[in-house]
């Protein structure tokens, strides 16, 4: 029902107003006819009546208004005419537009109308019953005003909590659409890490393996399989990162990159050809999920640009953990490189803007530029904690 009310036009509202007042009007007018009480000519009773009940076509618009105009036919009926206690029809309409001044108006303008309309009423019952003033004025004019305030209040609450809930799923989907921002910038980040990392080992073996290919057939082999192993190796992280799409299908993972895997980047750039120098200090602690897989790709993307850049050149790969903070240092002694190139070549913001975006969102520190003498370091802090809100 509240649906369907819903659903109504100012139009539709019009019509049914015009209606309404059209019924009071006929019953009101048959009423006067077919009074037996009576007083005054016939057609000043009708017309005095006839515009009691046309005045209610402003209730919602100007209800303080059409409640004076009632209650100023209803005393001229009294004084000059048939008083309201002897023709039902005027209590009616006094109610009606007791009833609009509670429903339609605001503050003040409300509790003036029904100072009036329980005034006017206990004036007019004082005059024909003294003995029953109270009655009336509520019954006929309180009870109507205050009908008309509950309502009021209620559909002015309905429609707060509404207009609330409307806010709220505002702001829920906003917050979804956030965080699938979010993630889908995420995704593009691992992807990335996942993808340049893998490939950056492949192109490398696949450029040995056709400068070998005919005088060490199986050093040529031995590459090939390095790349397959490397290719079936991002699959799987790619099946970690997007989740399996069918079951029963794809390879086992040996578990979420962890720093505690970062020996295995090591082997694959060794058999990229690179030579790397892998050294932990310190005792390894459980790092938080999200300070651990940043770890891990910072090293992955550290020499990453250190096989794009570096080539054949030596690296080291120092994993220190340190009283609350695990501190990861990469270098390599490569052709001297501007970092700048670095993180153009890297994706436009993908490489060393990602180690530093990485970093940041864990309250970390990152240094990353050329090295005296030649080649390239990325250094890196971490906190071992998680990040406790101030």
């Amino acid at each position: 029902m509240r649906r369907r009310l819903a659903r109504l036009s100012e139009r539709d509202w019009r019509a049914i107003d015009r209606s309404f007042v059209l019924v009071l009007l006929v019953v009101a007018e048959a009423n006067v006819f077919l009074t037996e009480s009576r007083a005054g000519p016939v057609g000043w009773n009708m017309a005095v009546v006839g515009v009691m009940a046309v005045a209610l076509l402003w209730r919602r618009t100007h209800a303080l208004a059409t409640l004076v105009v009632v209650l100023a036919c209803a005393a001229v009926m009294a004084e000059f005419l048939t008083p309201p206690p002897d023709m039902s029809a005027q209590v009616l309409l006094l109610v009606s537009a007791c009833y609009a001044a509670g429903r339609h108006e605001e503050g003040r303008l409300a509790l003036l109308g029904l100072v009036l309309g329980v005034g006017t009423v206990a004036t007019i019952a004082a005059i024909y019953d003294p003995q029953d003033i109270i009655w009336p004025a509520v019954f006929f004019a309180g009870l109507p005003w205050l009908a008309g305030r509950t309502l009021r209040n209620q559909t002015t609450l309905a429609r707060e909590l509404a207009e609330k809930a409307e806010r709220a799923t505002h702001a829920r989907e906003e917050d979804e659409r956030r965080a699938i921002a979010a993630e889908r910038s995420r995704i593009a980040r691992e992807l990335h890490d996942v993808l340049a990392h893998n490939l950056s080992v492949m192109v490398v073996q696949a450029s040995a393996a056709r400068r070998v290919v005919e005088r060490d057939p199986e050093r040529a082999a031995e590459v090939a399989e390095l790349i397959q192993r490397t290719g079936r190796e991002a699959l799987a992280e790619l099946r970690h990162l997007f989740g399996p799409v069918r079951r029963g299908e794809g390879e086992d993972l040996s578990g979420p990159p962890s720093i505690a895997r970062v020996e295995e980047l090591a082997q694959r750039a060794r058999a990229a050809g690179m030579r790397v120098r892998m050294r932990v200090e310190g005792e390894p602690v459980p790092l938080p999920p999200g300070v651990d897989l940043a770890a891990y790709r910072i090293v992955q993307e550290a020499l990453t640009n250190s096989l794009k850049h570096a080539g054949t050149a030596h690296a080291s790969i120092l994993v220190s953990y340190e009283p609350n903070e695990v501190v990861l240092s990469i270098e390599d002694d490569g052709t001297p490189v501007d970092a700048a190139e670095v993180l153009g070549e890297t994706g436009g913001g993908h490489g060393l803007a990602g180690m530093r975006e990485r970093v940041e969102l864990y309250g970390g520190i990152m240094q990353a530029g050329p090295r005296d003498g030649g080649g390239f370091a990325v250094r890196a802090r971490l906190p071992t904690r998680p990040l406790v809100p101030a």
